[in-house]
């Protein structure tokens, strides 16, 4: 997972940066088929190692109901080392908390998920992960 790659789906781009980090910045709305996108490129990469997940959602409007059902019963905890949301307004924070909830009734690992305000601030928490992992 070394080389740099780069995917869109409609108006939302992700693309990764060795050694171990998606950057994604995903604009306006998040569709179901954005989020069933999104998970597919996590599994896809979370197969071959865990990594960080850096994702700009601060022009990302509406946040699909039915996508973030599937999202929380699709995602595998072990893909991820830590997810930074850069520029996360409520709805973000609310629906990034609630899958950690999920998870810890069920049992399952959380991750770290980390609040920003700009890519400058990711970089920097990101050099500090990576300094000093999560456990």
């Amino acid at each position: 997972m070394a080389e740099e790659r780069e995917w869109k789906q409609a108006a939302h781009q992700a693309r990764f940066e060795a050694p171990d980090t998606l950057w994604m910045k995903l604009q306006g709305p998040v569709s179901y088929e954005t989020l069933t996108w999104v998970v597919g490129l996590f599994r896809e990469l979370g197969s071959q190692r865990a990594f960080i997940v850096a994702a700009d959602v601060s022009q990302s409007t509406d946040l699909d109901a039915e996508g973030r059902r599937y999202a929380s019963e699709h995602l595998d905890p072990d893909w991820f080392v830590a997810i930074i949301y850069i520029g996360a307004r409520l709805i973000h924070r609310a629906a990034a908390q609630g899958i950690g909830l999920v998870y810890a009734l069920l049992g399952k690992k959380t991750n770290p998920v980390y609040f920003v305000s700009s890519e400058a601030e990711a970089r920097e928490l990101i050099a500090r992960l990576r300094a000093n992992p999560p456990a």
